[in-house]
């Protein structure tokens, strides 16, 4: 007998999701994590509609808008004027916000809910390196501080082991891309700027500055740089804020700095025989309008669903496999090409192409062109962005 249904490799949101949501199933899990304690860090910071209707699944929408900022305004200034903004008010959807809640706070609500669920067994500490399908089952293997060594076989994996993905690599699968040449820094002060839950927009000739609100009276700011810097080095996100936005920041509380770059990168197959590829472990792209982790919370739920039709025998493996990779490649893809746009925007440099992309923002935001931004912003127009629209075209698909 197989030690679990479904093994999630990866405990990051993605991986988390994954689990109860196969839980939610009835499946027996186990959810392998390789780090002994979780890292308390910012980063992702937006959920989207349609990945608050996956939460909402799982009973757990509530407790995220408790604990994160509804944006339902945004708006956008150029060097010496307002260009416009977009209100998500009238978005089809039981959530017509954008939820701005740090990374650290999803990952605590996931893994509270994940210690609750009984069906769920957490193993921390057990880092996975070689996955192997062997008679119907898949073995995953590695190392573990307290034991030495692991073997545990599942029916099914869902691979959530991020963009450096052993489980991935271990059967081969390319992953296909580049790095970027953009770098960024961001950082999260107090917010004493009196926007309230507004996420505005600063386009410049030196590139764009983001910034959204976080709970707790807290916001981030977002730049490109013009090299790489890591944290605290300069004093070059202070100084750029000031220039681009006029809002100064000296003097006021900084929780958080880092740097990062952009990459682009996509797996050749999102699925190999037992193992179903998920979040970063599929794809890498720009963290910009939260397109990558909520991307990878819809290859979540597909996934979870598409195991358990398999494990029911309800439909042939060939079917399912084709699905999911046709599925997800082509929401990934969307979600990719809309990252290549908003960068442009927010990278593009020099006066000329500055008050090119101003003025087309004027258009954008001063006709019925709006509601394109608001649906891209928002995701709602990815395709196959979560079950709740297209569950019945799938089962005709899979002949259920």
């Amino acid at each position: 007998m197989a030690d679990a249904d479904i093994i999630v490799v990866g405990a990051g949101p993605v991986g988390m999701l994954a689990a109860l949501l196969s839980a939610q199933q009835g499946l027996r899990v186990l959810l392998l994590e390789q780090y002994a304690k979780r890292h308390i860090q910012s980063r992702a910071i937006g959920i989207t509609p349609p990945s608050l209707e996956i939460l909402s699944r799982l009973g757990l929408s509530g407790a995220f808008i408790e604990q994160g900022v509804t944006v339902r305004v945004s708006e956008a200034y150029g060097r010496s004027m307002r260009l416009g903004r977009i209100d998500f008010a009238g978005l089809q959807s039981d959530f017509p916000f954008v939820l701005s809640i740090p990374q650290d706070r999803t990952e605590t609500l996931l893994e509270e809910a994940v210690l609750a669920d009984a069906s769920i067994r957490f193993l921390r500490g057990h880092q996975v390196t070689d996955c192997s399908e062997e008679k119907d089952q898949v073995i995953v293997s590695g190392n573990c501080a307290d034991a030495g060594t692991f073997n545990f076989t599942g029916l099914y994996v869902l691979a959530c082991d991020g963009g450096k993905s052993a489980v991935r690599e271990s059967l081969g699968i390319p992953f296909e891309g580049a790095p970027d040449r953009h770098t960024f820094l961001m950082g999260d002060y107090e917010d004493t700027t009196g926007w309230g839950q507004k996420a505005l927009f600063f386009f410049t000739p030196r590139g764009s500055v983001e910034s959204f609100p976080l709970p707790v009276g807290k916001r981030r700011y977002v730049l490109r740089t013009p090299y790489f810097i890591k944290e605290y080095t300069t004093g070059y996100l202070g100084a750029e804020i000031l220039y681009r936005t006029g809002i100064s920041v000296a003097g006021v509380r900084q929780f958080w700095e880092s740097g990062f770059g952009v990459q682009r990168f996509m797996a050749k197959s999102f699925c190999k025989g037992r193992v179903f590829l998920c979040g970063d472990a599929a794809h890498l792209m720009s963290p910009v309008g939260g397109q990558n982790m909520n991307t990878g919370f819809a290859d979540a739920e597909l996934a979870a669903w598409l195991t358990s039709i398999l494990l029911e025998k309800r439909a042939p493996h060939h079917l399912v496999s084709m699905l999911y990779n046709r599925v997800r490649k082509q929401a990934v893809g969307a979600a990719l090409r809309r990252t290549r746009w908003m960068m442009l925007a927010g990278t593009s440099g020099g006066h000329l192409w500055s008050a090119i992309r101003n003025l087309a923002s004027l258009i954008f935001l001063h006709t019925p062109l709006r509601q394109f931004l608001i649906r891209l912003f928002s995701m709602q127009s990815i395709p196959c962005r979560n079950l709740k629209n297209y569950r019945k075209i799938f089962e005709k698909e899979l002949g259920l």
